[in-house]
């Protein structure tokens, strides 16, 4: 009886310890916004225009936004709850269309932005700028970019 005893208090004790080792992380899906559906402009994978080659950047202030991206499309943002981020990608086919996927993983919660760009049939080589809206970064808070040129 006495070695039940003692075998039930430490059963229960690795149970506690066990669970709490578990990873409850739940990757999320953050919806990211563009310039189309939030502001009126149009097509701006063609008309906004970024000295840029192959790369992106974020932008954090209606100041750089307006000394770095030209075009018809210069909205009134707000960079206190945005940041901007905007790329522009050589391909070898014209751009068909561009998807995005933007989620906060486990388990470090590091956030991706993954930007998906689809290309034709069509044989000509494209230059293609993407963009997006995201929720305002910390300081310090990373954001990683992933390009797939499909």
């Amino acid at each position: 009886m006495k070695m039940k005893s003692s075998i039930i208090p430490g059963l229960i004790l690795l149970c506690l310890l066990s669970s709490c080792k578990k990873d409850n992380c739940i990757e999320t899906k953050i919806t990211e916004k563009h310039l189309e559906s939030e502001y009126g402009c149009v097509n701006t994978k063609r008309t906004l225009s970024i000295d840029l080659n192959n790369n992106c950047i974020i932008i954090r202030s209606k100041a750089d936004y307006d000394s770095k991206v030209s075009g018809s499309c210069h909205p009134e943002i707000d960079f206190s709850i945005y940041d901007f981020v905007i790329g522009k990608q050589a391909s070898g086919n014209e751009n068909d269309t561009i998807e995005y996927d933007f989620r906060k993983s486990c388990p470090k919660d590091e956030l991706t932005l993954t930007v998906d760009i689809i290309q034709s049939a069509a044989t000509r080589p494209d230059n293609v700028v993407y963009h997006a809206l995201i929720p305002k970064l910390g300081d310090e808070e990373a954001l990683n970019i992933i390009v797939n040129v499909k």
